[in-house]
């Protein structure tokens, strides 16, 4: 199996740059290495759209009830129950085969968001599932490395355009923060320039695998 080095975060903080970055690295230095993708996306369907196994459950939330997911526990309590159970079949059946499939391909993988991302997130959003987490965190294959990325919020903000709410960034940084000091994780400062934000992931990646 694969060294799995995981790039956590929130949104913003540079984990699909970093990876990039790092996996030029890796290669450069004659190692085979892949990126994966490992947040909670389906299946690609053309440039601009994808299939997931909850994507009915959104087109009724957004298109039809337009209501918010903070929303959905309590007028919605069966909408919520059914989203948060096809969210955790999607990564159990589109996102972790291939994960495993990759991983007996590569030497090492580096993965733009991992299975930690997803919980943290349904913390946030109010979906938490204790039983459906432990299932994820027993089976997932666990990383080598973890390392969050760890940036401003109000940079993070301005990176993605205000695309989620500032509450909800402050809210998940902490998460964070808290989370990768629980399983003994790596933190590389996000907030400066991406090449300085490579050099603190080299630090951490090199005397793990370059040097083996």
């Amino acid at each position: 199996m694969a060294k799995i080095i995981a790039l956590i975060g929130i949104d913003g903080s540079g984990k699909t740059t970093q990876a990039t970055l790092l996996c030029n690295v890796l290669r450069s230095h004659g190692i085979k290495a892949r990126i994966f993708y490992a947040g909670n996306t389906g299946i690609r369907m053309g440039y601009n759209y994808s299939f997931y196994l909850s994507l009915p459950i959104d087109i009724i939330r957004n298109r039809l009830l337009r209501t918010r997911s903070n929303l959905l526990p309590s007028r919605y309590e069966w909408l919520f129950k059914l989203e948060t159970f096809l969210l955790f079949l999607n990564y159990l059946l589109l996102i972790l085969p291939r994960m495993i499939i990759y991983g007996k391909i590569y030497r090492v993988l580096i993965t733009d968001r991992f299975v930690y991302d997803y919980i943290l997130s349904t913390v946030v959003q109010k979906r938490y599932s204790r039983t459906l987490t432990k299932v994820l965190l027993r089976i997932v294959p666990k990383p080598m490395i973890t390392i969050l990325l760890d940036v401003d919020p109000l940079i993070a903000y301005h990176r993605k355009g205000g695309e989620k709410p500032m509450d909800e960034l402050c809210s998940l940084r902490l998460l964070y923060r808290l989370f990768i000091d629980s399983i003994g994780g790596n933190i590389a400062k996000a907030s400066g320039s991406k090449m300085d934000t490579l050099k603190e992931i080299l630090r951490i990646v090199v005397p793990c695998v370059l040097k083996k």
